[in-house]
């Protein structure tokens, strides 16, 4: 009775075993791996040192600005500029990634906003762009290892600049948010899915789905990639499975519950409209999207407020923001205080004739 009981219990086992690895795995170009595995393509030792170099980059009335080196995963050397308003004894601080062919210096722009705002901002190179820049070399690639290695790379990078962070009296840890625009959005996605010390994030004209983007994207660098893939023979539903490792789309969920803004362009083309609505129907809540009447680029002022408010309720827990408001009443007000005019004199005629009448 017993033997008749352990030859049937083994098979049973066997089969529920069996039905548990293949619900939680995926057959992917690297074998079988576990969807959840893939933060793991993201993971480096915290405790490696960050030898870190630092120059004061510009000085200004309200903010000074640091060029920052240091230390990254692969022998990489990160060059950042940290942004320091001053008057701030422990700054809240926002990580930023700039877009294809931008740079850590496109901060600069902004510089005095933020600083005014009470923000730090801290900006890295991607790999193969700024200071990191490869003749010949583009992040966006038909090397398709190379382009997977690159993104990695900046993102473990990202997280570097986290742990600097962390070490500076001026910065409070504790209130770190994320901003990334076009590029920057879709890195940025993967960035802030894998890293928990980030509490905020607004990602601008981003998306997921690595396949639909390449198939789609009229980005200047995709023609060449397309190319490849037929010459070699890959198909989309092939590459997808390549890519999984690097799609925004696979990170996006594990971000949650911590609060996201989207802001897309509608008739975007460069990062398909489509795109952005993939990542945001993957991103758990809670979540907010901003849909705007454009293509990639975005009313950029309208943009910046909507940021900035979405930090101070979200970042700094303060329950009225005013700068969406602000931005409206400028654009409107002039208008609308001629009309107002109009039509105060055109009644002040009108009783005038009735008066006379």
């Amino acid at each position: 009775m017993f033997k008749r009981e352990e030859g049937f219990i083994y098979p049973i086992i066997f089969l529920y075993l069996s039905i548990i690895l293949f619900s939680e795995y995926s057959v992917g170009a690297y074998g079988l791996m576990s969807l959840e595995d893939l933060r793991k393509y993201y993971d480096y030792d915290r405790a490696m040192p960050l030898n870190v170099s630092e120059e004061v980059f510009e000085e200004k009335e309200d903010y000074k600005i640091v060029k920052v080196y240091f230390d990254s995963v692969n022998g990489e050397r990160v060059p950042s500029l940290l942004l320091l308003p001053k008057g701030e004894k422990k700054a809240p601080c926002i990580v930023f990634l700039h877009g294809y062919g931008g740079s850590k210096e496109d901060i600069l722009e902004v510089a005095s906003l933020v600083a005014r705002e009470g923000y730090a901002l801290i900006a890295i190179d991607a790999v193969y762009h700024g200071e990191r820049k490869v003749p010949g070399k583009e992040l966006y690639s038909p090397d398709i290892s190379e382009s997977m290695s690159g993104i990695i790379q900046t993102v473990i990078d990202l997280r570097r600049a986290v742990d600097y962070l962390e070490t500076r009296l001026d910065i409070d840890a504790e209130r770190i948010g994320y901003v990334g625009g076009s590029m920057g959005g879709i890195i940025g996605a993967i960035f802030i899915g894998v890293e928990p010390r980030i509490k905020a994030a607004a990602l601008i004209v981003a998306g997921g789905n690595m396949s639909l983007m390449i198939r789609e994207s009229q980005h200047y660098t995709m023609p060449a990639i397309r190319e490849h893939l037929q010459r070699e023979g890959i198909s989309y539903e092939e590459l997808q499975r390549i890519l999984d490792p690097i799609d925004p789309i696979n990170f996006i969920k594990y971000f949650s519950p911590r609060p996201l803004v989207f802001h897309l362009g509608k008739f975007d083309r460069i990062v398909p409209a489509e795109a952005g609505r993939q990542l945001y129907e993957a991103a758990g809540e809670p979540k907010q999207v901003y849909w705007y009447d454009a293509e990639h680029s975005l009313p950029m002022d309208l943009v910046a407020a909507r940021i900035l408010d979405f930090m101070d309720r979200n970042l700094l827990g303060k329950p009225f923001a005013y700068r969406e408001n602000l931005y409206w009443i400028r654009k409107y007000a002039p208008p609308l205080g001629v009309l107002i005019s109009v039509l105060l004199i055109l009644f002040y005629l009108f009783r005038r004739k009735l008066r006379r009448h």
